[in-house]
């Protein structure tokens, strides 16, 4: 897991600490659901000939709704729950997603639809959506077929002493590895290739995939992803023996705009640069420096997190990111973020420090408010404003 993928992540588990009628989730599919209905709902009043594909999705959504409730209310046999996992991904993953920008692609036209699979045994792996923009290629990957209990992402951790097993669902993806024109992103150094990452979606034989590309093309040991290649996906399941593999080509189809910046701020030797903003219809990606008058520690490089908010007052959802810290007292970060609802004029960072259960730690239990979110205490001192040329991003957002 990646160090911004921190929020997400805690945030779903701080909520599961807390007591709810509702697992968290079947509450989280509830919220992706309701968010989708409510912006098909949106979209009521546009050209009359997109009525009937409209009306079909809501009901699509709708049905996912009610059969989410079903799953939620915990009146349900396991021969039932065994038949809902049987049930096969009907409708766009990406409509369904709690990301702006995958909806605002598949409503652009942005998405290939590649129909890309291999079978094992009676289960298929397909890949059926897929959006790059240069920064971020999504794509959705289903399951169909098997005898499986469990979701494509179901994963449970056992604690024994200071060892901890993943216990893997039968079915569920065990390891991917992402191919490029034929070359293995798994050759090359961690910091310095594309990262790719996977969670559950709404339906549970369905993952979300994001690649983040590597922006640092300097390095002569790096790997980056062109504007357009052949990607392979080889998958294991757990309980397959045989791997699965997927080949599809890839093409960037997203404009870009790039706002500059260099505004700094210091606090406590610690000396936090804003490098550049880069907007595009499905993104937002922010890329600073770190530089610090001592070693920075680990505690240091953990322990640092950002908040992004809009001029509107949004706060920009965190999708993912990386940190590089190749030693001494300088770092870089990319944080990816979903696209903003309205473009900004400006957006302003905001480091802070998460607050642990043990106030005096520097790892273990985060605090949890009672939202169940993290606790942030902010370093005001380094908080950022850069200002954006609004008109821009405005071209970019607006078909």
């Amino acid at each position: 897991m990646s160090l911004f993928d921190l929020e997400r992540e805690l945030r779903q588990s701080g909520k599961k600490q807390m007591t709810s009628e509702v697992p968290e989730l079947i509450r989280r599919r509830q919220d992706e659901v309701y968010a989708a209905l409510a912006y098909l709902e949106r979209e009521a009043g546009t050209a009359t000939h997109k009525q009937r594909k409209r009306a079909g999705r809501i009901v699509a959504a709708a049905a996912v709704v009610a059969f989410i409730a079903v799953l939620g209310s915990g009146f349900i046999s396991p021969v039932m729950a065994q038949t809902f996992k049987q049930i096969p991904v009907v409708g766009s993953i990406f409509k369904l997603a709690d990301e702006l920008g995958l909806r605002t692609a598949g409503d652009r036209g942005l998405v290939s639809d590649p129909d890309a699979y291999d079978q094992h045994g009676g289960t298929t792996l397909k890949i059926s959506e897929v959006v790059f923009d240069g920064t971020i290629l999504s794509f959705s990957l289903q399951r169909e077929g098997g005898d499986f209990q469990g979701g494509i992402t179901d994963r449970k951790e056992v604690r024994l002493g200071d060892h901890t097993d993943i216990i893997y669902e039968k079915g569920a993806i065990t390891n991917a590895e992402l191919l490029v024109d034929g070359d293995s992103m798994a050759d090359y150094p961690g910091g310095y290739r594309p990262q790719m990452s996977w969670r559950q979606s709404v339906n549970p034989n369905a993952a979300l995939f994001h690649v983040f590309n590597n922006s640092d093309v300097t390095n002569p040991d790096s790997a980056h992803l062109p504007e357009e290649f052949l990607m392979t996906l080889k998958l294991t399941l757990e309980g397959i023996e045989d791997p699965f593999v997927i080949s599809l080509p890839v093409h960037k189809k997203a404009d870009h705009v790039i706002v500059q910046s260099g505004e700094t701020r210091q606090k406590n030797g610690l000396s936090l640069t804003i490098k550049q903003l880069e907007f595009s219809p499905i993104s937002t990606i922010l890329r600073l420096e770190l530089h610090a008058d001592h070693e920075l520690t680990e505690a240091d490089m953990s322990n640092l997190s950002f908040e992004v908010c809009g001029s509107h007052g949004e706060k920009a959802n965190l999708i993912g990111g990386k940190g590089l810290y190749p030693g001494g007292k300088s770092g870089t970060m990319e944080i990816v973020m979903d696209r903003f609802v309205t473009a900004p004029d400006f957006i302003i960072v905001k480091p802070y420090r998460p607050v642990y259960e043990n106030s005096s730690a520097s790892s273990g239990k985060f605090g949890l408010d009672q939202n169940g979110g993290i606790i942030k205490k902010y370093v005001e001192d380094l908080n950022i404003k850069v200002p954006v040329e609004r008109s821009r991003i405005e071209k970019l957002y607006t078909p």
